[in-house]
């Protein structure tokens, strides 16, 4: 699952800004401007919504009360800047499409002998509405600008939709339709008939008489356009029918049909062809896109100049208000005559929204927490053990000297044990902590009887001589390198032994020995207790038995689940080559086929499970009660491996919470729009980072510069190079969604139609955050590679500096004898009692909160300058900083690896030359084989207290060595 977990956060490794609306995203303001020898008036008319255009530069942002109050209706006459007005004009008479060029009947670059002089003037400076038809946007917008015109507003027309497949057949002036070669308007693209679960529901159908239709010239005369469109009192034909022969009324038709126009399918609805069937019109706006090689003239696409003009496209509607009052205007300045200056004009900027997200600095603060909490937790076990090793040197029940570990001397006592520490043994075999070695354990085992013996030979051998159990740990520093702390085998004095890892000893162990432990101490008479001394009545002495042996009851029961070490994958030079390739295979996959489906389903499941181990089971044995915590699951669960109700809770729930997640995504087009999917998808990832994180390591910084170096180049090739290959951004594409221009408009008209769900949504390997006040509807995200790639590297920082914080903790204590009270290193407070290993009351002084609280803080800044991790956390930071920034500069999305791997690599080895331990860091550092050896000692010591907690009632062999 580790390997598959982080392949699948290799595919993700982009931090972008994505928009997912087709909305109208600029303001046009309508003016009428009137000029006499009076003076100059200006009217405010009215607002048009439009959207722009990708190959055309973007106008004048408007000002944020602009959304609700339109410019020019606040302003005086004069405009404040930037922003300008341009008189509108229809096309030139000559070319009403601006498709001449693009039919090569036309050369505005050389107008000469091509083109009618008076045309070129015409349009200067102006902004021109063309209906859309005939050629392409961009090639529309060329022309206009080579004709000197400021802007062009493109709009559709019903006419528009029809077109000739033979455009060179010879014309007949028939009144009936060639059916053969006319290419009729789109199902589901053009209009909806009411068939389809469409947006609003709209749709409808109609009769038409074909008599009433004009077919010359050929394919559909436009003057056809003004009997389809309106109500009835405007002649629409299908208004007509709707009424007469449905019997709507103008509410219903303009519900079901709100472009209200109409466009005939091209079918007969009866034989003898005398009545068609038309239905309603889509009428929205559309994101115009650039056309490549595709715009008909001569001039190569790289050759041909840059448009420097706005261009917009409206809807069917607002271009009709257009032109009735651009008509008016020039059929009044016509009847003014001399003198009076009468034209309407445009005055465009775009809608507001916000320069700066919030969004961003929310996810970049979620990001670095990330980062943080997962490799703090991956470096939590050194922190642990020396938590357990301190709490048994102050509860008495450990002895730490210089020359040996031994349980302490009442507790020998009454084990039946010598009581004093055995010397070590002057072998290569043993390790001086106080030379960063280990040392000697001398720990009582429970082997009372038959059972407990049988349970005590699944971790060791027991010595045939004279019963004691013998443990011994291999320093050989030549080992592995795993995390799991080279090569160490648990040997005994018996020549039958059989050798294990010090972790697989304490998680095989069969409970059976404790279980019998507990019930023995539970029958305890009252009387029996006086064994333990004469000063403690039997109520108290038996009061704490149970409740030490409730405690090793539950520590016993802890050891049954895997340990990190068991769970561990450490990762070498092939496995970084290995990914790599993997994940490139993987996002080519992605970007030709459409899998998010898959994708989803499978991140859902593992985000399940994630959430699961990293939050649900720690939140609920945090804040539960004891009771509720012990109580057993169902035994026909139990077979399922679950052992507790709490267990069955906190799976059950997160894979509900999964399984609702991933209904939204594979049900709406945009589940990012559903706040509960993005903020799951967020925990999601947040669980998925401490997961792969805490089981995933790298244990020299050799293959840790090896698999970012090479993730480096992966992410730029796949961002910035792969367009130069495959036309477009891979990695982008495979993040943000990539959906085309043509597959969102039709998502948009269907959004219940089950090929577009998800399909507006980017894969969801990533952290994302909505942007605040902003009409796009966009989302700030991150690749959750952009946070685990690095994070192997910090992770490995943070438990190099946990490693030599526990080495050299322990190697402090085993010269006193004692845990020192102050912990602060560790994060650990002092022992709440107070008391330590010799039994003396240490001093802890009185520290009010506002003190602990600056001193938290200074140890916080104080640990951003010491060590790895704190620095390695401060270039993480800066880095994403970095790449979020140029994310705004160039307005693109970034790989943000490369920001990330020259400040998070080249600070570590920047701090590895300067405190001269680079060569040890590349190698591998031994003091983690050393730490991981420290560990498992603490691994020990829940049997200790196992042992101690029944030594009043059993008489123990004496204490055994490890």
């Amino acid at each position: 699952m580790a390997a598959a977990a982080l392949l699948l956060l290799l595919l993700a490794a982009v931090v972008a800004l994505t928009v997912h609306a087709y909305i109208p995203t600029a303001y046009i303001d309508i003016r009428r401007t009137h000029s006499n020898l009076e003076g100059v008036s200006i009217e405010y008319l009215f607002r048009i919504e439009a959207t722009e255009s990708d190959f055309a530069p973007h106008p004048p942002k408007g000002h944020r009360s602009y959304t609700s109050s339109p410019l020019s209706q606040s302003s005086s006459n004069k405009l404040p800047p930037p922003y300008s007005s341009y008189p509108i004009v229809p096309p030139p008479p000559s070319d009403p499409l601006l498709c001449n060029e693009a039919t090569g009947s036309s050369n505005y670059i050389n107008p000469v002998g091509t083109v009618d002089l008076s045309d070129m003037g015409y349009l200067y400076n102006r902004y021109v509405y063309v209906p859309r038809g005939s050629c392409s946007f961009e090639a529309k917008t060329r022309s206009a600008q080579r004709l000197g015109a400021a802007g062009i507003l493109i709009y559709n027309t019903l006419h528009s939709r029809y077109s000739s497949i033979d455009q060179d057949k010879e014309y007949t002036n028939s009144p009936n339709p060639d059916y053969g070669n006319i290419e009729w308007p789109s199902n589901l693209i053009d209009y909806e008939c009411g068939d389809n679960q469409a947006l609003n529901n709209m749709g409808l159908r109609f009769q038409v008489p074909s008599s009433r239709i004009y077919w010359n010239p050929p394919p559909y005369n436009e003057i056809n356009d003004n009997s389809m469109t309106g109500w009835v009192d405007d002649g629409n034909l299908c208004a007509v029918d709707y009424v007469n022969r449905l019997g709507g009324t103008l509410d219903d038709y303009r519900e079901k049909c709100p472009s209200e126009r109409c466009l005939l399918t091209g079918q007969n609805v009866s034989d003898d062809g005398s009545i068609m069937e038309a239905c309603c019109a889509w009428d929205i706006p559309i994101a115009m896109g650039s056309d490549g090689e595709e715009d008909g003239d001569a001039v190569p696409d790289i050759e041909e100049e840059e448009i420097v003009i706005h261009a917009y496209f409206i809807t069917m509607e607002d271009a009709q208000k257009l032109s009735t009052v651009v008509d008016d205007s020039l059929d009044s300045a016509n009847l003014e005559g001399m003198g009076n200056i009468n034209y309407i004009s445009a005055v465009p900027y775009a809608k507001w929204y916000p320069d700066f997200h919030f969004s961003t600095v929310m996810l970049w603060t979620l990001a670095v927490f990330t980062v943080w909490i997962s490799c703090y937790k991956s470096a939590s076990e050194y922190r642990m053990s020396w938590k357990v090793i301190s709490d048994a040197l102050n509860e008495g029940l450990l002895v730490l000297s210089r020359n040996s570990v031994a349980p302490s001397p009442g507790i020998a006592a009454a084990l039946g044990g010598g009581g004093g520490a055995r010397q070590r043994a002057d072998t290569d075999e043993t390790v001086d902590l106080a030379d960063d070695v280990l040392e000697e354990i001398e720990m009582p085992v429970v082997a009372n009887d038959e059972n407990n013996s049988a349970t005590a030979a699944e971790t060791v051998t027991e010595s045939t001589d004279n019963h004691d159990l013998t443990f011994q740990i291999d320093d050989d520093d030549e080992g592995n390198g795993d995390s799991n702390g080279g090569e160490n085998t648990v040997a005994s004095t018996d020549v039958n032994s059989t050798a294990s890892s010090p972790s697989d000893a304490n998680n095989h162990a069969d409970p059976a020995a404790s279980n019998e432990a507990t019930e023995q101490m539970e029958t305890i008479d009252t009387t029996d207790s006086s064994d333990q001394g004469g000063e403690n009545t039997s109520s108290e002495v038996q009061q704490q038995q149970q409740s030490q042996t409730q405690t090793a009851n539950a520590q016993t029961v802890s050891t049954m689940a895997p340990t990190a070490a068991e769970r561990r994958v450490e990762l070498n030079t092939m496995h970084a080559v290995i990914f790599v390739v993997c994940a490139s295979a993987v996002l080519f996959v992605l970007f030709t086929y459409n899998l998010f489906m898959i994708v989803s389903i499978v991140y859902g499941l593992g985000g399940s499970a994630c959430m699961n181990v990293v939050l649900m089971q720690p939140v609920l044995t945090r804040f539960l009660p004891e009771k509720y915590l012990q109580k057993g699951a169902p035994s026909f669960l139990q077979y399922c491996g679950y052992a507790r109700a709490v267990d069955v809770f906190s799976s059950w729930t997160s894979y509900a919470i999964g399984l609702a997640w991933i209904f939204i995504a594979l049900s709406h087009v945009n589940p990012l729009l559903n706040t509960y999917y993005w903020v799951i998808q967020d925990v999601f990832g947040v669980c998925y980072c401490i997961y792969v994180m805490g089981i995933i390591h790298i244990n020299t910084i050799m293959v840790g510069t090896i698999l970012l170096v090479l993730v480096f180049f992966y992410d730029i090739f796949f961002v910035f190079l792969s367009p130069y290959i495959f036309g477009t951004s891979v990695m982008n594409d495979v993040a943000t969604g990539g959906t085309t221009q043509g597959a969102a408009l039709f998502c948009y008209k269907y959004p219940s139609d089950s090929r577009c769900s998800g399909s507006q949504s980017p894969l969801p390997m990533m952290l994302v955050f909505p942007w605040v006040l902003d009409y796009r509807n966009g989302f700030s995200m991150i690749g959750l590679g952009d946070i685990v790639l690095p994070g192997l590297l910090i992770s490995f920082a943070a438990r190099y500096d946990g490693a030599k914080f526990l080495t050299r903790k322990v190697s402090e204590v085993s010269s006193s004898g004692r845990a020192r009270g102050d912990n602060t290193d560790a994060g650990e407070g002092n022992d709440s009692n107070g008391v330590g290993a010799s039994g003396d009351m240490e001093y802890t002084p009185t520290v009010t909160r506002k003190q602990a609280l600056m001193g938290s803080v200074t140890n916080f800044f104080k640990s951003l300058k010491k060590g790895y991790f704190g620095p390695m956390m401060v270039a993480y930071a800066v880095g994403l900083t970095a790449a979020y920034g140029a994310v705004y500069g160039m307005q693109m999305g970034q790989p943000v690896l490369l920001y990330l791997v020259p400040a998070c690599l080249g600070t570590m080895i920047v701090l590895g030359l300067r405190k001269r331990q680079l060569s040890d860091l590349w190698q591998g550092p031994k003091v983690i084989l050393k730490a991981n050896r420290v560990v498992s000692m603490a691994n020990k010591i829940p049997q200790l207290r196992a042992a101690a907690a029944t030594a009043p009632r059993n008489n123990l062999p004496e204490a055994t060595v490890v």
